[in-house]
Formats: C-alpha cells, structure tokens, sequence
C-alpha cells in the first residue's frame, strides 16, 4: 500500500508540475476555466482520491481529508455560481475536516483524543450555518459551550484524567461570560470571570489540603476579581489602596496559619508598605515633588521593617539572612528621607555600589574552622 501511495503521488506532482509549466508558457490559461468546470475538477479530484483511500485500506481514514475537502470546494463553487450567498458557505469545509476524525475514531475507540477536533468543526460547522439568522454573541456562547462538552466525555470515558477538567470549566466560564456580556454590566462579568477561574484552584486545596500552594493563584486572581467591583464603589487612589490590602490578606493568612510558610509574610509586608503610602499619598497636596522623596522613603522604610520583623523571628524560622535586605532596606530608606526629590538621581549609584560589596564579600577567603585540640591525657 505504501508503495501505491508513493506512486500516486509521484504521478500527481508530475501532473500538477506539467499543468503550471504549461500555464506558465501560455498554453493554459486558468483565468478562461468557468465556475462549473471547477465544479467538475473538484469533483473529479474527490473520486480520484476516493479510489485512492479503496485502494489504501479503509483503516487509512486520513485520506478522507483530500476526499472531502475536494467534495466540499465543488459544493462550494456550486452553491456561489447558484447565487447562493452568505456565511453558511464555509459550512461545507469546516464539515469536510471534521468528519474523518470521526472515522478515526470510529475505527479505533482509543484515540478518543479525535473526539474534540472533530466535536470543536461540528460546532463550527453548524454556527457558519446559523451565523446569518442568530445573534453573533449566542453564537459565540453556544460555541464555548460547545466547546467544553468534548472535554468532559473525556473525563467520564476515564475519571483518571482530571485534566480535561480544566479546559471544561474554562470553556463552560467563557461561554456563559459571553451569553450574558449583553445584559450584565461589564465590571460584574470581568468578576464573574476571575472568580470562576480562582474556583478551581480552591476546589484543588478543599480536595487535598496538602497542597496549599493552591490557596496563591485562587487568592490573587479571586482579588483581581475584586478589582472590578471595587471601581465601581471607590476610585481613584483610595481604590488603589484598598487593591494592596487585598493582595496582603491572604499572604498574611497563609502565614500566621501555617508558621512554616514564614515567606509569605514578604508580599504580605510589600503590599501592605505600598497600601499604606498609597494612603499618606492621599493627603499630600498636589504638585509637590518636595514629598517624593518622603513617600520613596517611607515604601522602603516598610520593605526594611518587614524583612526587620522576619529576623526578630529566626529563632523559630530559618530567617537569619532576613537581617541584611533589612539593613540595605533601611538605608536606602534614611537616603531618601536625606535626598528628598533627588534620591531617584542617586539610588542607581546605591545598587551599584551594593553590588560591588556583594562581589567583593563573595570573593574574600572564608575563614577556616581550627579544629579543637585534643584535651590533655594528664
């Protein structure tokens, strides 16, 4: 079969090869060929690669690809020289690629994998057909919907597969976000979005409490989520604020309720230093650039106390090197206070030079451990 296969193709590039060569010298000339006698073409080529897929084995499903789509563009071409108009005209094609995965699986039920392109070209087959008579957001809908039913068979053929979950959950989410952007504000849909795409990571840790790296994603993006509905009551800084808050929470939760996860009191302490000077920003009168250097000073006075706070701790947690940022921290922070609006010239120089310490130290000799002496005998 392998053989006839090469030899099919060999004949047809020969033949394609001869009829552009003769189209090239002028003895050709396709712009003169009707609509119908492409009609006839196609139609050939689709018997043509009929035989082809006979004679090959009704197990080689992948040559009902060049069978179908050929059969598809001379329906085409048909329906257009028929005054046929509209989207429905794709519908043929999308039609023609998504059946042979269906064969495929037909003739082997363990390649459920060609389940979802073929379930994903069905859906667009029939939205091309309805495109011209329903509203292009139920469409959209209907489709993302659509979309998430392939993934779920695969979840049930085999619960193993937890995977499959997720492009469901995501795709149904999508599809109910976009059947009802219409007639729901748009801060709340962006809500709905970010909270359903935090849920699964909840469920993840509800399920096994062991992974409580779970919490992170579900926490923050449940926060982006908030985002939203917060425009809507607060503006402004005040919203900005309010935004850092909410990022600290659940870092500080993470924190006092599992007492090894001690690094998650740094974003905690980040966020909550950028909240609160968001907060003494709202009380400093406009166009004072006098107060830029407070408020950089301030932001790093708080990234020092956090790292400060995590080295007061190392007596229960591994945070003796909490004690250097800390310091670095707080200089930077006394720097700005000094500097005021021109600690930003500056500040480049102080990492540069904090650099080089850092090289400087890295290649001093490390003092050697004298072992003890032995005790006297006498």
């Amino acid at each position: 079969m392998k053989k006839t296969s090469n030899l099919f193709w060999g004949i047809a590039l020969i033949l394609l090869s001869v009829v552009l060569l003769a189209d090239r010298l002028g003895y050709i000339d396709f712009s003169k060929i009707s609509d119908n006698g492409w009609v006839f073409i196609f139609g050939g080529a689709a018997i043509l690669f009929f035989l082809v897929y006979v004679l090959n084995g009704f197990k080689n499903w992948g040559w009902l690809f060049p069978v179908l789509i050929s059969a598809a563009l001379s329906v085409t071409i048909w329906l257009a020289t028929n005054n046929f108009d509209g989207a429905f005209l794709g519908a043929p094609i999308l039609a023609a690629v998504g059946i042979p995965f269906y064969v495929g699986f037909a003739l082997n039920r363990r390649s459920w994998g060609l389940l979802i392109p073929a379930w994903v070209l069905s859906i667009l087959t029939i939205m091309t057909g309805m495109a011209d008579r329903v509203d292009g957001t139920l469409i959209g809908g209907l489709f993302l919907l659509s979309g998430a039913l392939p993934f779920l068979i695969v979840f049930l053929l085999n619960r193993t597969r937890h995977w499959a979950l997720i492009p469901t959950w995501v795709l149904f989410v999508l599809g109910v976000v976009t059947l009802i952007s219409n007639h729901v504000n748009g801060n709340l849909v962006g809500s709905l979005f970010l909270y359903s795409v935090a849920l699964p990571f909840l469920v993840v840790y509800l399920v096994d409490h062991s992974r409580r790296w779970a919490l992170v994603p579900a926490a923050v993006i449940a926060i982006i989520g908030t985002f939203p509905l917060i425009s809507m009551l607060i503006t402004g800084d005040a919203a900005g604020a309010v935004g850092m808050f909410l990022f600290a929470l659940p870092f500080f939760i993470v924190y006092f309720r599992w007492k090894e996860a001690w690094w998650a009191f740094i974003p905690a302490g980040i966020f909550t230093s950028i909240g609160l000077v968001v907060v003494v920003s709202m009380f400093v009168p406009e166009n004072q650039e006098s107060w830029s250097g407070i408020l950089t000073g301030l932001v790093l006075l708080g990234f020092a106390l956090t790292f400060g706070l995590l080295w007061l701790r190392r007596s229960q947690q591994p945070t003796h090197w909490a004690l250097y940022p800390a310091i670095a921290l707080l200089a930077a922070s006394l720097l700005a206070f000094i500097l005021g609006k021109h600690f930003q010239d500056y500040w480049s120089v102080v990492l540069l030079v904090v650099g080089i310490l850092m090289v400087v130290a890295s290649l001093l000799p490390k003092k050697s451990k004298e072992p003890a002496p032995p005790p006297n005998p006498s």
